[in-house]
Formats: C-alpha cells, sequence, structure tokens
C-alpha cells in the first residue's frame, strides 16, 4: 500500500487506486462531505458518497453526478472494503474506512467531536492508519466549550436586537449557517437567509433538521449571510460578527465567535487516542505542526502528508 497526496489524497493498494475527495474523479473515489474543497470539479468516474452530500453538492454544481452508499454499510471492491462512518462535520459528513489485506485505514475528512445541533455524533472507529485533517492542528488554538460560545451568540443577538438594531450573523452557507438558525430557533428567533442559505437549509429540512428562517422580503431584524458580504455591511443601525474558528486571532473588523465545526488542537489528539492508530499522517492546515506534536504528546508515529512524493505505509 502506497499513500499519496495531490489529486485529494491517493491509496494504491495492489492493482487499484482509491482516491479520498480527489479534484479529478478518474478512479474509485469517495467524496467525504459536500464543502467545494473535498468536491471533485472533473468526474470522469462517478464518486462515492451518501445521499445528503449528494444533495447538498448539486446545489453547488448542478452537473455534480456520484454513486450514493449509506452510512455504515460495507462496500466490497476486488482488493478492498470501505465504509463512510459519521464524522459530525455537517449533514452527511462522513469518515471513509478502508479495510484491506488485514489493516485498517481512516480517513477523517473534516470533523469535530462534540454533538453539532444539526448533525450526526461522530462515530470512534479504530484503525491501523489515520489520515487526518489538521486546520487547527497547533497547540495556539483552544476554543471554549461549545455550550459557552453558543451562549455567549445568543446573549449578544438578543442584546443589540433589544437595543433597536438589526443584528448581522456571518458565516459559511453550507453547514454553519444550518447550526446558526437552530441555535437562533432554540431560542426564539427565526432569521432571514439569502437565497444561497435557503437552498442549502431545504436540503436538511429534507433530511429531518427542523429549520424555521424568513426568505428575503420578510420582515426580520436578524440576518444569515455570507461571510465575505459583512465588510461590506455600512448601515448604522445594524451590528454585525462573524463566526468562524479563525476569529480567535483574525480581526475581521467586527465581532467574532470562535464557533467552528473543527476541532481544536486538544479535541483533535483526544480523538486520535481513541482511535489508537499505529501510525498517523495530518494533511491540511497545520500537518507540519501536529505531526510533531503526536509524536511527543501521544508516543505514535506521525508525519506530515505533503505533495511532495509518496510515502509507503509499510516505511514506519
Amino acid at each position: 500500500m502506497r499513500i499519496s497526496i495531490g489529486n485529494g489524497i491517493a491509496i494504491k493498494v495492489n492493482s487499484q487506486t482509491i482516491l479520498l475527495d480527489p479534484n479529478v474523479s478518474d478512479y474509485i473515489s469517495f467524496v467525504s462531505h459536500s464543502h467545494s474543497d473535498h468536491i471533485p470539479s472533473t468526474i470522469i468516474k462517478k464518486p462515492y458518497c451518501t445521499e445528503e452530500t449528494y444533495e447538498l453538492a448539486k446545489i453547488r454544481n448542478p452537473n455534480f453526478e456520484a454513486n450514493i452508499i449509506k452510512e455504515d454499510k460495507r462496500i466490497k471492491f476486488d482488493d478492498f472494503s470501505v465504509r463512510l462512518i459519521s464524522s459530525g462535520h455537517m449533514l452527511g459528513a462522513t469518515q471513509i474506512f478502508i479495510e484491506v489485506d488485514g489493516n485498517s485505514i481512516l480517513y477523517t475528512g473534516d470533523f469535530k467531536i462534540w454533538q453539532g445541533l444539526t448533525t450526526k455524533p461522530i462515530k470512534i472507529q479504530h484503525a491501523d492508519v489515520l489520515i487526518t485533517e489538521a486546520t487547527y492542528g497547533n497547540p495556539i488554538f483552544k476554543f471554549p466549550p461549545i455550550e459557552d460560545i453558543r451562549e455567549e451568540i445568543v446573549k449578544w443577538v438578543t442584546k443589540e436586537l433589544e437595543n433597536g438594531y438589526f443584528v448581522n450573523l456571518g458565516t459559511y452557507a453550507s453547514g454553519k449557517s444550518q447550526e446558526v438558525i437552530k441555535l437562533l430557533n432554540l431560542s426564539g428567533i427565526t432569521p432571514q437567509v439569502s437565497e444561497t442559505i435557503r437552498k442549502y437549509s431545504n436540503v436538511y429540512k429534507k433530511f429531518g433538521v427542523n429549520l424555521e428562517f424568513l426568505e428575503n422580503g420578510e420582515e426580520s431584524k436578524t440576518f444569515i449571510k455570507s461571510m465575505h458580504v459583512i465588510p461590506s455591511i455600512k448601515n448604522k443601525m445594524s451590528k454585525s460578527c462573524v463566526l468562524t474558528g479563525w476569529s480567535l486571532f483574525r480581526d475581521y473588523g467586527v465581532k467574532g465567535f470562535p464557533l467552528s465545526d473543527h476541532c481544536d488542537f486538544d479535541q483533535i489528539l483526544s480523538f486520535i487516542q481513541k482511535v489508537n492508530p499505529k501510525q498517523v499522517f495530518c494533511v491540511h492546515g497545520y500537518s507540519k505542526q501536529l505531526a510533531k506534536e503526536i509524536k511527543k504528546k501521544l508516543n505514535i508515529v506521525a508525519l506530515p502528508l505533503s505533495k511532495h512524493g509518496q510515502k509507503s505505509l509499510v516505511e514506519f
């Protein structure tokens, strides 16, 4: 078995190639979730994903096609088998668990270990080899408890509304927006959303997530918008914030709340301990630093996976 990164993550098993979140789906491919940086832009051979991921991806790219498989169902191929198991990241998001020749590989995709308001909980699966995202794989990233973050968001929105302001919450259209809609709904607030956020939210509703929101033109004082439009809002009668883990250290020019759908550094290490792998590959984000910390703190062989050549899984 060999593993490399470039066109997504490639695992070569005997004569077959498995691609995980590739840019070009031209071998046996699997898509972990529907965010644009994980969806193939070119499909030569249809990838595999959950129905929820398929429906959400079709909104962004109507030409997207895929083989739909259910979570936790083992799919057998010539030299290996695969199961998609919940990653907790967003609707339909999964980890990809591969079994081959008595060994197992787990690719996390993007994941979080606490319970979201609109997502299934993550499932922890032991694997011999773990390929983990490292978005916040730096010890400087430590999020407050999720309950505290949610409480602070609701308190801030409620206070600004009571003070007579319109409120704008800037976030990502798919995944985070639906978490925020649900959070506000639980506090009796029905926000207005953009057309794009509405389309994604309707997919959530299709799969049983109860969300209440208003569309453009309906009267509201609370608005959920894409993050990139927040800096352009100059209305003196409105207050704005952004909801992202990066707000811990980045100045967006408005109020920031570190609400993330990724794990912070300590949570990544906790997850790795539960998976209990023999080897770890770190991809995306702070991959080099995370690999170094895994070796130091957990005494597990770990390496960053870069685009500078392949690594053999049996060399460690």
